[in-house]
Formats: C-alpha cells, sequence, structure tokens
C-alpha cells in the first residue's frame, strides 16, 4: 500500500463527501424527504476523517515511513481504518448517531491509536527533516488530544444532557483541535518538507519561534470556542492570546517563505506556486477571522448567525487544507491534477462562499433576501464545485487506466 494509493483513495473520499453535501443542498430546494441532519453528519465526519485526515495520513507516511508502508501491519490498520470511514458514510445517513455510527467511530479512533504505535515505532529520515517532524509529530499528538472528546460525549450526555454547554464545548473542542491542531500542524510541517526536501537547512530557531507560537495559539485558541456561552471576559483573553500568537507565528512564516521565496518559485510549477500563495492569503484571513472572534460581539454574532460558522469552517477545509494538499499531491506526483477541473471547482467554492457569507451578513443587518433564490444559487454552485472535483477523479482514473493499458 504505497502512499500514493493511499492518497487516491482519500480523493474518493473527497468525491463521496462533495455528492453529500450536493444532497445537503439539494433538499432545501426539492424536498427529498431524508433527514438533513443525519446526512449532514455523514458529510461532516467523513470530510474530516475520510478526505483530510486520510490525504494528511498520505503525506506524512509518504516522508516518514517510506519502506514501512508494505508490511502486514501497515496494510491491516490502514484497512481498517478505511473501512470504519466506509461504515460511517453510510450507517450515518441512515440512523444518525446511533449503534453503528458510534461504533464505526469508535473503531475509527482506535485505529488512529494503532497507527500513532506503527509511526512512532518505525519512523525514519527525522534528521533530514527536522522541522517537517517537528510539526507532524506535534500535530499526531493533537490529534491524538482531540480523541478525548468523542470518548467523553457519551459520558457527558448521560451525565448532563445536550442541552448542557459541556455538550458543546465538547464537540467544538473535537472540531478545533481537529482543525487548528492535527490539520494545521500537519500542513505546517510539509510546508517546511517542501524546503527541507531540496536540502535548505531551515535555522532552528525560526522553526521554534512559530513551533511554541502555534502551540499557545492550538490551546488558547480553543476558548474562542465557548466564548458564546459568555464564560468571562477572563476567557476572551486567553482567546485573544490564542488568536494573537498565531498571526505572530503567520508573520514569522511569512519571513521564512520569502527568504527562500525565489528558491520556491522555480522548484514547483506556476500553477502550483499560484496555488499555494492563495492558500497562504486564505490562510491569513482565516487568522483574521478567529482574531474577531476573539471579541464578544463577533462570538455572539458568529453563534448565532450559523452562515458565519459554516462559512468560517468551509474557508479552512475547502480553502486553506484542500487545495494545499491537491497541490502537494500534483507536486509529488501523487495525481497530475487537472488544472480546469481544479478551476472549476475552486470558482464553485469562492462563489459559494460569497453566497454564504453575504447571506450571513443580510441577517446581521435585518436585510431581507429571497431564501429561495439564494438556496437556489447555492445549488447550482455547489453543483458546479462537484463537477471540479469529480473532474480531478476522472483525470486520476483515466491515468491510472493509461498505466495499466
Amino acid at each position: 500500500m504505497i502512499a500514493k494509493n493511499q492518497f487516491r483513495i482519500a480523493i474518493y473520499f473527497f468525491v463521496a463527501i462533495a455528492l453529500l453535501g450536493l444532497i445537503l443542498r439539494t433538499i432545501p430546494v426539492y424536498d427529498l424527504g431524508i433527514n438533513f441532519t443525519n446526512f449532514l453528519h455523514a458529510h461532516s465526519h467523513v470530510a474530516f476523517l475520510g478526505w483530510l485526515h486520510g490525504a494528511f495520513i498520505s503525506l506524512v507516511s509518504f516522508v516518514f515511513l517510506k519502506d514501512k508502508l508494505e508490511t502486514p501491519r501497515f496494510k491491516f490498520i490502514y484497512f481498517f481504518t478505511i473501512a470504519n470511514v466506509i461504515g460511517m458514510y453510510f450507517s450515518f445517513p441512515i440512523q444518525g448517531y446511533k449503534f453503528f455510527s458510534i461504533l464505526f467511530l469508535s473503531l475509527f479512533l482506535i485505529a488512529t491509536y494503532l497507527f500513532l504505535h506503527y509511526f512512532f515505532k518505525n519512523k525514519s529520515e527525522v534528521a533530514l527533516y527536522p522541522a517537517t517532524y517537528k510539526f507532524v509529530k506535534a500535530g499526531l499528538l493533537l490529534q491524538l488530544l482531540s480523541s478525548l472528546s468523542p470518548w467523553s460525549l457519551g459520558i457527558v450526555i448521560k451525565k448532563l444532557g445536550k442541552t448542557s454547554v459541556f455538550y458543546k464545548y465538547d464537540i467544538f473542542y473535537y472540531l478545533h483541535f481537529q482543525y487548528n491542531g492535527w490539520f494545521l500542524f500537519a500542513m505546517l510541517g510539509l510546508v517546511f518538507y517542501l524546503l527541507e526536501r531540496r536540502n535548505i537547512h531551515l535555522n532552528q530557531k525560526d522553526v521554534n519561534r512559530i513551533y511554541y507560537l502555534m502551540l499557545t495559539a492550538v490551546f488558547f485558541g480553543y476558548f474562542s470556542n465557548i466564548l458564546w456561552s459568555h464564560p468571562g471576559y477572563f476567557y476572551n483573553s486567553l482567546a485573544l492570546i490564542g488568536a494573537g500568537a498565531e498571526i505572530i507565528a503567520f508573520f514569522f512564516l511569512l519571513l521564512i517563505i520569502k527568504r527562500y521565496y525565489r528558491y520556491i518559485k522555480h522548484t514547483i510549477s506556476d500553477f502550483s506556486y499560484k496555488i499555494l500563495t492563495i492558500v497562504l492569503f486564505t490562510l491569513m484571513l482565516k487568522m483574521v477571522l478567529q482574531f474577531m472572534g476573539s471579541f464578544q460581539y463577533y462570538a455572539d454574532l458568529s453563534y448565532h448567525i450559523r452562515d458565519f460558522i459554516i462559512g468560517y469552517l468551509h474557508l479552512i477545509m475547502l480553502g486553506i487544507f484542500t487545495p494545499f494538499l491537491l497541490v502537494l499531491a500534483h507536486e509529488l506526483n501523487f495525481i497530475n491534477l487537472s488544472k480546469k477541473s481544479f478551476v472549476i471547482f475552486y470558482s464553485g467554492f469562492v462563489i459559494t462562499e460569497t453566497i454564504i457569507f453575504l447571506r450571513a451578513t443580510f441577517t446581521w443587518f435585518l436585510v431581507s433576501v429571497n431564501a429561495s433564490v439564494i438556496n437556489a444559487l447555492l445549488f447550482v454552485f455547489t453543483f458546479w464545485m462537484f463537477l471540479g472535483i469529480l473532474g480531478i477523479l476522472l483525470k486520476m482514473d483515466k491515468e491510472l487506466l493509461s498505466v495499466k493499458n
């Protein structure tokens, strides 16, 4: 099971969640007679655990496991993981958060523990990529930390109920340590890999500065997720420290990129360079929004207007992590990324994001809009985005068939 094949399987999950996303956008336009919440659970879980987790794991394995990907133990861990994601994909729409869905999620978590043990026992070439490993290791440990949430959720529901603030604290804890922890740290590590694989020796002091600032950001930044419950201004201060630390870390990251940007530009394709530049600006926008969310007014605003939360999460998942993963996979020859299909996907993302944030802004300023028109536009451009994602898959499969023939 080579890393390239792992990534390509993750692409299939990407298409699968895009299909679920299209179904979710269809429901407000045409009643399909299905449970929206159940399909939403399937969409979000497989997006995190099938696409993003699977893609990052494939790239991390490529860098640090190398010749350890063909062992029977690794293959068992990998296929056990995939089987449980598939189980969640079908069980959530049918029954929601009940026995089988919870079972598959629990088994998935066990699979991640098995992978962590295998990874740290069999890792190699750490000395070649010290900055990469530093962030990847932290990301994997933050993933482990995030897994405490699903285990504790049952206890919270039983003891305090779903109406308790601690139930939502638990949900936001999981999300935060996934996308601001595991995914973001893995992405930063792989950014450094783009430099270290070309034998660029990064200044350890510069790397450590970013590393400790980002750790401060992820732990203090969690408190921005609970401000909607008005826990007190002390927690606003902690959230502000987290958001500020992330912005400062981003500034130091820019200094490193600026130092080597000419070298980076000449070692990757022009298309990849442009996309990574857009990702960088989108990451900066994400940090500005998180900083704003540290203030109580905006924390309340984002909590009460759901479109702000949806837009923010899509900005991170589809505007930052997804383009980065596709471009890096393209540069590593995991896939030959179709420029046309990517542009279709990304333009659909930009338009749907614009509509979502505009609708949220209209709600904020009490401006009435035609809900039917908005829902129809979201459906059309989600379909457009789906076509782009499907195009990425079809080109990948076409190449596989041509290689076999």
